[in-house]
């Protein structure tokens, strides 16, 4: 391994140096929202010292358009406030006005403001001011949607002076603290029915028949409401909504929430509810809901040794395995080394693994503080990560079959244990993020459910799950390394070992082909035949550096090839040329029939009773390719879905559609596969297990009607 390392440091720098304003743009560009006008308002004209005022940031909205609730339903993204304060003032919470449900094309729900609205927030002055002006000064964040989602950013101000406070926009902020949830005087009383973990319900007694009421639900921790259910109307008026619980569902959880009502197009009026107050409203004021309270103990262990589970068996994906068997030929290499060594080089490779999973999990927390989401998989959905990590396997596979080697001169041979110690180390620690950065295109059994809600909990959570996940994957190869008796039932090294080294090269030319068939799947014909060219190019520099020995002229060369191949070959030729849908004609002769996804499509079925089957895949994962050929596309699983009427829709996440992501949070998944049953009508999806059997998948459409 440590003659692997010299080159592509030098040469990966380089792509990664070429590439690196363009993978910035096709990921995280976040653009300009110009759907959204930001003011800030106050409703006193000047500030008194230590006397509280409130500020309100009004966001006004093209007509369509919309920003969302503190807690925005199935997808989306709440608005942020970061005030810029002058020291000894201080902000209180965002007081939140009462949302509205809006109803997106197929089974989404999401809570939202259309048109207007105003977040106030209670501003403290300190007890002492100097005479002047005081500015206030605010950082902006939303997300704003209407057929499409505009992520928006804004700077906002307001100068006033000090002294005597006096009233100042007072129709405006009359008008949205009416909008508040009131905490007391609530003209009904509410029972809460929390013991089940599949849904809770309110039971709402006292209300007129002929007022609305409308539950907004302010979830714990892990936990993800989905659509509720409302009871016929008693004679008096009572009603009851049931929330099912679509993930974190326990029993007795401490929900909250807003319930809205009102009669005809009067005004309407909330209450904020607490189900651990015992009765029928809480007293406790209302807060922004970001600091959600953290899952139980139980919930948590639960959630870390299925995360620990969940990393065990990656190491028996399929897109883990080719890796997985070059380290296994580094230990039979160490067999024969002094324990110590041995001991310490699978630490630097555990210690490998945890360093991409704690970065990753750093890179989640950060960007999610910044309003950015990540996904499972992400960089095989970003064309500049992806041709990245393709030259990676390429050179990995060219130093395995002999291609180049390390060159030492006659000054270094004094030093060769040294340097062979510390390359050894650094080659196992790096050979552990390789083996983890190819992991990630699939997603193995129990870990489904714990990405979903590590991509969305608490940065200490995520850090924690993540660590658990780095514990399961990288335990086999401690236990090997710290019982070095053990490698005794590998074979003894000799030439085979030169032989099977060279065969691992092969195998890693193998992972190339399937990496630039990922490629071709996703971008087209035209993408794919430049990278090809530019590895070829990357090919002819690695050869050169095997035969010109570190000679000056050599270097020379290495770059200018490198660089003019990424110029000639793969400057502005990695757009994509594919079609959208293209790749459902290229089925197997007789064949699943299927269809593009989408939310519409679905709505349309399940509207006239239709089942509907949806197999959200990508090219780059493994696990989804499996289970198509073994599961899917067989005898049984056609005719049970011709038998059902069932529509099988395919929802292609390989470059990451807005849409399909949004889906799978709704589901609390983060990556691919996943699968989804609707029986028709109303009736909930059914979430299918990631690692798909016939008996699983024949036995779900068997409990369809008809």
């Amino acid at each position: 391994m440590s003659q692997f390392f010299a080159l592509p440091r030098i040469l990966l720098l380089l792509v990664c140096w070429l590439a690196g304003p363009g993978l910035g743009r096709a990921q995280f560009d976040l653009g300009e929202s110009k759907q959204v006008t930001p003011e800030l308002l106050a409703d006193t004209a000047a500030i008194a010292p230590g006397q509280p005022f409130t500020a309100g940031v009004r966001l006004r909205m093209l007509p369509g358009w919309h920003v969302y609730y503190q807690f925005s339903g199935d997808s989306g993204a709440r608005p942020k406030i970061e005030w810029q304060l002058l020291d000894g003032f201080t902000a209180g919470p965002i007081q939140w006005p009462l949302p509205t449900a809006h109803f997106d094309e197929g089974d989404m729900l999401t809570y939202v403001y259309e048109n207007d609205v105003l977040l106030m927030v209670e501003i403290t002055p300190p007890a002492t001011l100097a005479p002047g002006d005081i500015t206030l000064k605010a950082k902006l964040d939303w997300l704003v949607c209407e057929k499409i989602c505009v992520p928006g950013q804004g700077e906002v101000e307001l100068k006033l002076p000090t002294g005597e406070a006096a009233p100042a926009n007072a129709e405006m902020f009359t008008h949205w603290r009416t909008q508040l949830p009131k905490t007391a005087g609530a003209p009904f009383q509410v029972k809460w029915d929390r013991s089940k973990a599949s849904e809770f319900a309110l039971r709402i007694e006292g209300l007129p028949k002929d007022f609305k009421a409308e539950f907004f639900p302010l979830p714990p921790a892990g936990a993800k409401p989905a659509r509720p259910k409302t009871s016929d109307l008693a004679a008096d008026g009572t009603r009851t909504i049931t929330f099912p619980i679509e993930e974190g569902g326990a029993p007795n959880l401490p929900w909250r929430g807003v319930l809205a009502t009102g009669k005809g197009d009067a005004p309407r009026e909330g209450w904020l509810l607490d189900s651990t107050a015992g009765g029928s409203f809480s007293a406790a004021p209302a807060a922004d809901s970001a600091n959600v309270s953290p899952p139980t103990d139980q919930n948590l262990f639960a959630l870390v040794w299925s995360a620990f589970l969940g990393g065990l068996i990656l190491n028996l994906m399929p897109c883990v395995l080719p890796v997985i068997a070059l380290k296994i030929f580094g230990f039979v290499q160490q067999a024969g080394e002094e324990p110590r060594r041995v001991f310490r080089l699978g630490l630097a490779f555990v210690g490998g693994v945890f360093a991409f999973f704690l970065g990753l999990a750093a890179l989640i927390v950060g960007l999610k503080a910044g309003g950015i989401n990540l996904t499972w998989g992400f960089q095989f959905q970003n064309v500049g990560i992806l041709v990245g990590l393709i030259a990676l396997v390429f050179l990995f596979g060219l130093n395995l079959l002999g291609v180049f080697e390390i060159a030492l001169g006659g000054g270094t041979a004094s030093r060769l244990s040294e340097l062979s110690s510390k390359e050894g180390y650094g080659g196992a620690f790096l050979h552990g993020m390789f083996t983890t950065l190819l992991g990630t295109s699939c997603t193995a059994p129990f870990l489904g459910a714990v990405l979903g809600f590590a991509f969305v909990a608490p940065p200490h959570i995520v850090v924690i799950l993540f660590t658990a996940i780095a514990a399961g994957m990288s335990l086999p190869y401690f236990l090997l390394t710290a019982n070095p008796a053990w490698m005794r039932f590998l074979p003894k090294p000799g030439m085979w070992m030169e032989r099977l080294k060279q065969f691992m090269g092969f195998i890693m030319l193998a992972v190339v082909v399937w990496l630039l068939g990922v490629l071709g799947q996703s971008r087209g014909v035209e993408p794919l035949i430049a990278v090809s060219s530019f590895l070829l190019v990357l090919g002819v520099a690695s050869w050169i550096y095997g035969v010109a020995s570190g000679r000056l002229v050599g270097w020379v060369l290495i770059v200018a090839l490198v660089v003019g191949g990424w110029f000639f070959f793969l400057q502005g030729k990695l757009a994509s040329t594919k079609q959208p849908g293209s790749g459902l004609a290229a089925g197997v002769a007789g064949g699943i029939a299927w269809e593009a996804w989408s939310d519409a499509r679905v709505a349309e079925a399940t509207k006239g009773g239709q089942p509907v089957f949806v197999d959200f895949t990508a090219d780059w994962c493994l696990n989804c390719k499996y289970n198509e050929k073994f599961v899917l596309e067989t005898d049984p699983v056609r005719t049970a879905l011709k038998a059902k009427n069932v529509l099988p829709l395919k929802a292609d996440w390989t470059n990451a559609d807005p849409a399909i992501t949004a889906i799978l949070r709704k589901h609390g998944r983060v990556g691919v596969p996943v699968y989804l049953l609707y029986p028709g009508g109303d009736a909930a999806p059914v979430l299918l297990p990631e690692i798909l059997t016939q008996s699983i998948l024949l036995e779900a459409l068997g409990k369809l009607g008809g």
